[in-house]
């Protein structure tokens, strides 16, 4: 784990399917406004357009579209996507009593937190390369507003960073390098700016060594602190580590760590399901870059209803100010770009079985 002294310096819902989500991207919508509130529907600038903070090469910040989804919310169709994916080969090998325990401490409100601990765990290879500048600059003007919205909020911030095992890219100058939580935002932000993307010749990557080592942080483990990570990936593990993944997710919710993984283009199924089933078992959400920013290779239309698309950086703040609050709340009708399936009143009908709530 690198020190801090050494260092030289990621809406809401989804689709049910592709043919489901009627509607194009927009080219209009709600914007991102770092200085008041998620849910006072208050806007500054236009959507698209950068408003400030996130500098990486130049790169504006307030451009990536993401949506949402909550699992435990809607655990009756989550359980029916697992059905459907039963040989979905590489998914980490859960129990469903463990799945039952998680959806049951989950799916309500839940206890107001004075104090937050974040940490980013980010996918470094060559294929992050057509948003990485983005999501870069993004996270740092995130981590800005966040600091602004909560100034009483006694944060502390960590980076993780991961690539593949020396054994599938030997190339690769680390697997793994990590910074622990500090409170220091500047030195934080430097050190997010100066990572950079290369290798990953192949499909899978690392990320059960990322989790492990976000797991391994110095997480405070008192009761008013909120614990997010926020996990950015295109790839998926290698098959034969389903089951290191699934430790990790379960090591996160021992330690009341909420996990909110956050796919990005070139996503296939088994990210998708990867990246639900953690969010699902550590109490989080799964968030997914959308094509709407116009940003990026083309984006996977997740196996999920209903959705709401709003700016990633609007969707990760309110995800924060949900943690905080202990009280789930949907996004302002003015940062709605678009919507995916029919919601209607908060609910998505499916069929003639389930009634999604999102």
């Amino acid at each position: 784990m690198r020190a801090w002294a050494l260092l030289p310096f990621i809406v809401f819902g989804a689709a049910c399917s592709a043919a489901s989500n009627g509607s194009d991207p927009a080219s209009g919508g709600g914007s991102f406004n770092p200085t008041t509130e998620p849910g006072t529907g208050s806007s500054g600038g236009s959507n698209g357009s950068s408003s400030g903070g996130g500098s990486d090469g130049g790169v504006p910040s307030g451009v990536l579209t993401a949506g949402a989804w909550d699992d435990n919310r809607n655990y009756d169709f989550f359980t029916s996507y697992l059905t459907a994916n039963t040989t979905l080969a590489g998914a980490p090998p859960i129990l469903q009593n463990d799945r039952d325990a998680s959806h049951l401490l989950f799916a309500g409100s839940r206890a107001v937190k004075q104090r937050l601990d974040i940490a980013i765990v980010l996918d470094t290879t060559g294929s992050m390369g057509d948003e990485a500048a983005y999501l870069q600059s993004e996270f740092e003007h995130i981590s800005s507003t966040i600091v602004g919205q909560y100034p009483n909020a006694d944060l502390h911030w960590a980076l993780v960073a991961y690539r593949d095992t020396a054994e599938t890219d030997p190339g690769d100058a680390y697997v793994v390098e990590s910074w622990d939580f500090t409170t220091d935002l500047s030195t934080f932000e430097g050190a997010l700016d100066g990572l950079t993307e290369a290798n990953g010749g192949d499909t899978p990557e690392s990320p059960d060594i990322g989790l492990a080592t976000m797991n391994s942080l110095s997480w405070r483990p008192d009761a008013d602190v909120a614990r997010i990570a926020f996990w950015v990936a295109d790839a998926p593990h290698h098959d034969d580590k389903a089951a290191a993944m699934a430790q990790d997710f379960a090591d996160s919710h021992q330690k009341d760590v909420h996990l909110y993984p956050v796919s990005a283009s070139g996503a296939d199924e088994l990210l998708e399901i990867t990246m639900r089933s953690g969010a699902q078992i550590t109490g989080g959400r799964y968030l997914f870059l959308t094509d709407d920013s116009g940003v990026g290779d083309p984006h996977l239309v997740p196996s999920i209803p209903c959705y709401f698309v709003t700016k990633l950086g609007y969707a990760i703040t309110r995800s924060v100010t949900i943690e905080l609050s202990g009280i789930y709340s949907e996004p302002d009708a003015a940062e709605i770009i678009r919507t995916g399936g029919d919601p209607t009143s908060g609910q998505c009908v499916v069929g003639t079985g389930f009634v999604s709530v999102f």
